[in-house]
């Protein structure tokens, strides 16, 4: 009787603490991917303002960024010759300014280079396609710094260089239209009238963690 009642104590000792190991297995993983979630969001919203730059044609000090060697920070080239060697630039000088980089960018197989994509260049949730075409989209897709000049964060986040990447549509506006009652101060300038709409993505260090984050920007002179 005595060899009984100590076997059930054991072997309820031994359910209890298989209990408490699952239950202590299971919290650390819910830590882990919530952290490693965590770092992905912070990596994109850095993408979110690294590309705010590149659209601005500014460094991150706040100011202007310079093209080719020599400067401390280096911008998008621009013009014909650039677009000769495959490099594209954002408007902003006006529509006609960006016809050419328009028409250059609809030739090819995927209307996107350098992180610079025409509207229709891109699907709704592109993120959510399969790796082949995703993969596709990765290698069209700009990089933190890679146009700003902001400094890379090193070792210590190695993912925002290697697994972050955003994409910025270029979308017309028609400023002959009625803006809302209240929204006219929202919209672009006459003479560039563009809205840029930006998606950055990071990924983890697991594979299913992925943070995508989405902006508009409306790039409007102050005049001095």
């Amino acid at each position: 009787m005595a060899l009984l009642v100590v076997a059930v104590m054991v072997l309820l000792a031994a359910l209890v603490l298989t209990g408490a190991l699952r239950t202590a297995w299971f919290n650390e993983l819910i830590t882990g991917t919530e952290a490693d979630y965590q770092r992905a969001l912070g990596n994109a919203q850095a993408l979110l303002r690294d590309a705010e730059l590149d659209i601005q044609g500014r460094a991150p000090d706040g100011g202007p960024c310079h093209e080719g060697a020599g400067f401390d920070h280096s911008c998008r080239r621009r013009g014909a010759a650039a677009l000769s060697q495959g490099l594209v630039w954002f408007p902003q000088e006006g529509p006609t300014e960006f016809e050419q980089v328009r028409a250059w960018l609809a030739a090819r197989p995927l209307p996107c280079a350098q992180g610079i994509c025409l509207p229709e260049g891109l699907a709704p949730e592109f993120w959510r396609l399969p790796a082949s075409d995703l993969d596709r989209l990765k290698a069209v897709a700009a990089h933190y710094g890679e146009f700003s000049g902001a400094p890379g964060a090193g070792p210590s986040n190695a993912l925002l260089a290697t697994k972050g990447w955003y994409w910025v549509e270029v979308l017309a506006f028609d400023t002959s239209s009625l803006a809302p009652s209240g929204a006219a101060d929202l919209a672009p300038d006459a003479d560039n009238p563009y809205i840029f709409r930006i998606t950055a993505m990071a990924e983890g260090n697991k594979p299913a963690t992925r943070a995508v984050l989405q902006s508009l920007l409306v790039w409007k002179r102050v005049d001095s």
